[in-house]
């Protein structure tokens, strides 16, 4: 059966009807998407079943279930909201809890797939704590849920969802500025719950509003209750530094605590006198925990190593390096292999205890598309992402299980573009210099250096006739070359404020104008390249798109979209948006023109639980289709050349595929 690549990929039926249970850019698809691209960010904690077969995934678009035997996925659940910060297993392996940025939590029975139970923080506090630790006691009749913005600690009954206590209930509800981990254990016959609590010299730093700016000089202390009566038994002060990580021995004699600084401490239960105290295990933030047989180990996960210690002997008893490997997530527990998740390197490093040589298994957990561009034909899509180490993608959509293509460039911020010659580029910063690249090729097409110890690139963008480049950074001014002769063609002074620095830049179709914008602020810049010249008309925004046949610019401008002619230099028509898309991040003209598609941003505060893309009529600013999918903001939109399709990326480190058919 021959079909063309559009045919295919706007019938989504077909497509279904081709697939098979493994083709996982299909599992829980949301309405009017074709398939997604990748498998969304890994946001917190990835764990284990007991008995060591299944691996749980907290990621930005669900809970990836994978088999540890051969590392493949095998379902995907809890992705009505997404955005899943902590997952974990009761001891007995018939329950999974989950908690997301939203601070709800879930129980789910793991035979059935259901959802048995369903807990939410007060109503005051929701607004800004995602869950940090889920922890189920020994028995499985607890469940205790700490957050990244508070010390408010709660217990439930993971069955009926009843709130069984709720500690450090403080009445002027400090919270902080920013994230932090609260890790909690239990003892190992149920009694007693451990859990970090600032100092009073944190506290005392609150400001009248109880948001705590977190100084790199404090430190915390580690609480104990007796959970039967709600009793706080101990206060430990003799931390250094911010907790990573708690464990009680199986004996229950004993409270270790692994630091953000690479110390590990121990306390006797039978006094909450310190036993032990090691700093010589290196810098990196411990994950503690005792083996069967109650000897204590420390796990040191930095950026490109992991290294398990037996602190008794001082000795490693497991290494593995990954160089530039970014590892999101680990899991250590007693009697189960280890299993490390880089999202650079996008695979999974298993290994058991004593075996320093780990097996490696891809996955696409990708990180964050910041632009999209098709071929020419339509059959590929590439991405530029954030990342170091993934700068360009290149998905073949008429083969979505396949692996994309991955070319690790240097340096960051890769923007993708395609050239009147049909080429696809890749323009990004590596340092002072600005680069760009043709796909494919081993050696970048254009190099630009900006002279001076202070002057930083920050951003880059290459017209699309491929003859300009322009580049700006952390010092006025903007700077235009010649990409032929490799001269400066013009000096653009988009003035700068202390901390200021230029974040977007990106020529008009035919090359002679460019678009500058500089945050904080925004301040948005239009410029007449010919004449060196800002339009002084050009209305502020946060973001913009430039028509492809006609002379409009649509502008985000907070609660409403703006259609701008360059020529009359005036605004010729205001979109209002919902209230769910009052920051219109992302913005692109289908081909023809006819059609504006915006991506919002997700705020906070106000339910939403899927980010819309919105599909808009120019000539009559009617919102012809709206498509919900991303759990957070959406980062930028790519038509199709025909304009049936759609491509949407989204911060939650997926791009879904929307077919346009319907409504065009």
């Amino acid at each position: 059966m021959v079909v063309a690549v559009n045919d295919v990929m706007r019938k989504k039926a077909w497509f279904h009807e081709m697939a098979n249970d493994t083709d996982i850019p299909i599992w829980k698809l949301p309405e009017g998407a074709i398939v997604r691209l990748g498998q969304g960010d890994v946001m917190g904690n990835i764990t284990l079943s007991p008995d060591g077969k299944y691996l749980a995934v907290a990621s930005s678009i669900g809970v990836w279930w994978y088999d540890v035997s051969t590392m493949t996925p095998i379902t995907l659940c809890d992705t009505e909201r997404g955005c899943i910060s902590a997952v974990s297993f009761s001891p007995n392996g018939q329950w999974l809890a989950t908690g997301d940025g939203d601070g709800l939590v879930k129980v789910w029975n793991v035979q059935h797939g259901v959802c048995i139970a369903q807990m939410e923080r007060d109503e005051e506090e929701r607004r800004y704590h995602s869950v940090s630790h889920l922890v189920f006691s020994p028995d499985g009749q607890r469940l205790a849920v700490s957050s990244t913005r508070d010390y408010v600690l709660y217990v439930y009954h993971p069955e009926t969802a009843e709130r069984l206590v709720k500690l450090h209930d403080d009445p002027k509800r400090f919270r902080w500025r920013g994230r932090t981990r609260h890790p909690i254990t239990f003892s190992q016959d149920g009694s007693l719950l451990a859990c970090t609590m600032p100092d009073e010299s944190l506290v005392a730093l609150a400001d009248p509003n109880g948001v705590i700016r977190l100084p790199r000089d404090s430190t915390e202390f580690i609480a104990v209750w007796h959970i039967e009566t709600g009793e706080q038994l101990a206060c430990l002060r003799d931390t250094s530094s911010f907790v990573e990580s708690l464990c009680f021995s199986p004996c229950g004699q004993f409270l270790a605590a692994g630091g953000q600084d690479g110390s590990v401490r121990v306390w006797s239960v039978a006094n909450w006198q310190r036993t032990q105290e090691h700093h010589d295990y290196g810098t990196e933030p411990m994950q503690v925990f005792y083996s069967v047989e109650g000897v204590l180990h420390a796990a040191e996960k930095s950026n490109d190593t992991f290294v398990v210690w037996n602190v008794a002997r001082g000795e490693k008893c497991d290494l593995s390096v990954e160089e530039h490997s970014s590892l999101q997530g680990a899991h250590v527990r007693k009697g189960t292999p280890f299993v490390l998740a880089s999202t650079t390197r996008r695979e999974f490093r298993k290994w058991t205890v004593s075996n320093s040589e780990p097996r490696s298994f891809p996955h696409l957990h990708t990180g964050v598309p910041v632009s999209l561009v098709f071929s020419p034909d339509g059959k590929m899509l590439a991405g530029g992402y954030w990342s170091e180490g993934e700068a360009v993608m290149l998905w073949d959509i008429t083969q979505p299980s396949a692996p994309p293509t991955c070319f690790k460039l240097p340096g960051r911020d890769y923007t993708v573009s395609v050239s009147t010659s049909g080429k696809i580029h890749a323009t990004g910063v590596d340092r002072n210099a600005a680069k760009v690249w043709i796909i494919g090729e081993s050696e970048p097409k254009h190099t630009f250096t900006l002279c001076g110890e202070k002057k930083e690139v920050t951003t880059a963008a290459l017209a699309h006739t491929d003859i300009l480049l322009a580049c700006g950074g952390t010092e006025s001014p903007l700077y235009v070359w010649n990409t032929e002769t490799g001269e400066t063609l013009r000096t653009l002074t988009h003035e700068l404020s202390d901390g200021d620095l230029i974040t977007d830049l990106e020529f008009s179709p035919d090359g002679k104008l460019l678009v500058s914008i500089s945050d904080p602020g925004p301040v948005s810049r239009l410029w007449d390249i010919e004449n060196s010249e800002a339009i002084e008309a050009f209305p502020a925004n946060r973001a913009f798109a430039f028509s492809p046949c006609s002379p409009l610019i649509a502008l985000s401008n907070g609660k409403e979209i703006l259609l701008w002619d360059i020529r009359c230099r005036e605004t010729l028509m205001r979109i209002p948006q919902p209230k769910d898309s009052w920051v219109p991040f992302a913005l692109a003209f289908s081909p023809c023109g006819r059609y504006l598609a915006s991506g919002a941003w997700w705020i906070r505060g106000l339910g939403i639980k899927k980010c819309p893309v919105r599909l808009w009529d120019v000539e009559s600013g009617e919102n012809i289709a709206t498509f919900r999918g991303h759990c957070s903001d959406v980062q930028c939109l790519a038509f199709s050349p025909d304009g049936t399709i759609l491509a949407s990326g989204g911060y939650d480190g997926t791009i879904l595929l929307w077919d346009l058919e319907p409504y065009l």
